[in-house]
């Protein structure tokens, strides 16, 4: 072990007492873009992983912030990774304001287990990233992974009243309060949330819940292109209906659900709400995808449409998800998204893939994963063309903006890629980003080179 490392384990075990704290077994479970920790830190308290990062601080060294690890794919590189700080033994309930629709969790909590805790009594978070056996509730929100239900509840930052976190030299910090209203300054839980853990540690979360709805079913159907799927999906964001998602795939995503969906587009939406309002819901949607030239209608029980829902949010498995496989992910307007679907078509081809497409189509973003036909694929061809395409249609002055990322890939696309797509923000921004990071991490103890701009 290097004499810094050695000398911070020796430091953290005279300062904590705590024979768990540190290892360094497993640390392959903790891979990050081809870089690897020497040390897992496992804090049991918001303490405790104050002193980590305290020391860590002091003595130079790169700390990532760990929950589930769903996202350990998307970003750069770390500059440094010498140690991997977990929250899996934060992730206890801390309180359950019932009456205040209120849940209190350690950050390390899975969103399974905030949905366990809080669906007895008819209440939910309404997150829903992928993977939610494994993803946490603080990574969730760092890395703000709104899933397809952000047409109903908000963007996963929206669910925070409160956060308790740790700064790179150990300080500690609370932002916010058990109250809807709490700040009249900088609000510091939006700042945070999508930061992916390159300004602070959350340690605990108040998460504001909401009214679950009594029952829920889904309506599918096919059309036959993508233009006419995201027309009718546009159209369905401008009437009275009111979703609990939307979703639009191309038939490479639905072959992979549990669900056979019509195709070869299709048009999926969700509704919640008590029996007799969920059947005037579903009866007005089926008329409207006939209306909209909708075919094949696939009619969804309650069970049926929530589990699609979670399969949704989830990435295809098989040949998508290899490590040879690519993931690229585009927002913007959702007049923009039949545009991203080809975009798609066009790097599939340009780079030798078969494509799967799916979009959360409420919300104008569109996520696209590519498997290689062959040895001849190449990752920066289809990433180059995806790009080009998707920009294509962005004309910022007339609002429409376009965000391109690279959610996975082959390590050495990274090195070429600008995976944020940081080169189309506006410099402003990134001088923005950049003086705050210099702010609350002057020697880039936390993820450093990871985010927007290698920050």
């Amino acid at each position: 072990m290097p004499p810094s490392l050695d000398a911070f384990a020796r430091a953290l075990e005279a300062d904590a007492g705590d024979p768990d704290l540190l290892s360094d077994q497993g640390w392959e479970a903790f891979s990050l873009c081809g870089r690897t920790p020497s040390l897992i830190a496992r804090p049991a308290s918001h303490e405790a992983a104050a002193r980590v990062l305290a020391r860590a601080d002091e003595m130079g060294l790169g700390v990532v912030p760990w929950g589930g690890g769903t996202g350990r794919r998307t970003g750069y590189p770390p500059e440094r990774y010498e140690v991997a700080l977990s929250t899996e033994r934060l992730a206890g309930a801390v309180d359950f304001l019932r009456e205040d629709l209120t849940a209190v969790v350690g950050a390390g909590m899975t969103i399974d287990a905030l949905d366990r805790l809080t669906a007895p009594e008819g209440q939910t978070a309404g997150l829903d990233p992928s993977y939610p056996h494994r993803s946490t509730v603080g990574g969730a929100i760092l890395a703000e992974r709104s899933g397809p239900m952000r047409i109903r509840w908000g963007r996963a930052r929206d669910r925070v009243m409160r956060m308790r976190v740790a700064l790179a030299d150990g300080t500690t910090h609370t932002y916010g309060a058990l109250v809807v209203k709490n700040v009249t300054g900088y609000d510091m839980n939006r700042l945070l949330a999508g930061s992916w853990g390159t300004l602070a540690v959350v340690t605990e979360l108040a998460v504001r819940l909401y009214k679950a709805p009594e029952r829920v079913g889904a309506r599918a159907a096919g059309f036959a292109s993508a233009e006419g799927a995201f027309a009718a999906a546009r159209h369905l964001m401008g009437t009275t209906l009111t979703p609990v998602w939307v979703e639009v795939a191309d038939a490479g995503r639905a072959s992979a659900l549990e669900e056979r969906l019509p195709g070869p587009w299709c048009l999926a939406a969700a509704f919640g709400d008590f029996e007799e309002g969920l059947a005037e819901q579903l009866r007005r949607f089926e008329d409207f995808l006939t209306a909209h030239g909708g075919k094949d209608l696939a009619r969804l029980s309650d069970a049926e449409a929530r589990r699609l829902g979670r399969e949704l949010a989830d990435p295809p498995g098989g040949d998508f998800a290899m490590a040879s496989g690519l993931a690229f992910r585009a927002s913007g307007r959702l007049d923009q998204l039949p545009r991203f679907a080809r975009a798609a078509g066009e790097a599939a081809a340009r780079g030798r893939y078969r494509a799967a497409v799916a979009a959360h189509a409420g919300s104008g973003v569109l996520r696209c994963w590519l498997a290689p036909q062959d040895y001849e694929a190449s990752p920066q061809a289809a990433w180059e063309a995806f790009v080009a395409a998707c920009r294509a249609g962005a004309e910022r002055g007339r609002g429409r903006t376009v965000h391109v990322r690279l959610d996975g890939g082959p390590n050495g696309l990274r090195e070429t890629a600008v995976v944020w797509g940081e080169d189309a923000i506006d410099p402003a921004a990134l001088d923005l980003m950049r003086r705050l990071k210099r702010e609350y991490d002057p020697k880039r103890t936390l993820s450093p080179g990871r985010f927007v701009g290698r920050l």
